[in-house]
């Protein structure tokens, strides 16, 4: 009789992920599983790599994009759901920062593998979700634009955490800064 599982996968995957974000790639297994209070034979039973174990924990936290990217109904309101959209999408790199970093380092990280193999992970909706809403609301170049509003929302929560602005960027520059934004992608 098979024994029944005293932890979780998600209760195994918080713990490994704690350890990573600390330690980074090179944390041991042997203090994931002393964290996880299970042996390592039990993690290598469920993720049969480090990689793997890895790259399963270090899922970004959701981002409810589909929530925040809502067809506008007129030219008037974009600008104001724009400045939305850039305020939410920092929040979330703010919160995701700590996993994004380890896992972007990892020497056998690629984008488009983990993509495919974490289809539900905000890191390959987003960009997609992204692109249909500018191009739902009428961006010359939506792939662009997508683009842009994501690597300046993520860039400021990197220059965040590395202590700019006192670790936090006065609401009105990033306001200016959306601003910019839509000077450039919206319709003509």
């Amino acid at each position: 009789m098979p024994r029944t599982r005293t932890i979780s996968d998600d209760e195994l995957l918080a713990a490994a992920r704690a350890v990573f974000v600390e330690r980074g790639f090179a944390a041991s297994t042997k203090e994931i599983a002393r964290r996880a209070g299970v042996s390592e034979a039990l993690l290598f039973q469920r993720y049969p790599t480090k990689a793997e174990l890895f790259f399963s924990a270090m899922v970004p936290p959701a981002f409810a994009v589909s929530e925040q990217l809502k067809k506008v109904h007129s030219k008037e309101e974009m600008p104001s759901a724009l400045e939305a959209l850039g305020f939410a999408l920092l929040d979330y790199f703010r919160a995701a920062l700590p996993v994004l970093g380890p896992l972007e380092s990892h020497p056998d990280f690629e984008f488009e593998e983990f993509a495919r193999r974490h289809p539900q992970s905000s890191l390959a909706s987003m960009r997609y979700e992204m692109v249909e809403f500018f191009r739902a609301n009428g961006a010359p170049d939506p792939a662009a634009a997508s683009l842009i509003l994501m690597g300046t929302m993520r860039s400021v929560a990197q220059f965040e955490r590395l202590g700019a602005h006192g670790g936090r960027f006065p609401r009105e520059i990033l306001a200016r800064t959306i601003r910019c934004l839509w000077d450039g992608v919206r319709p003509r």
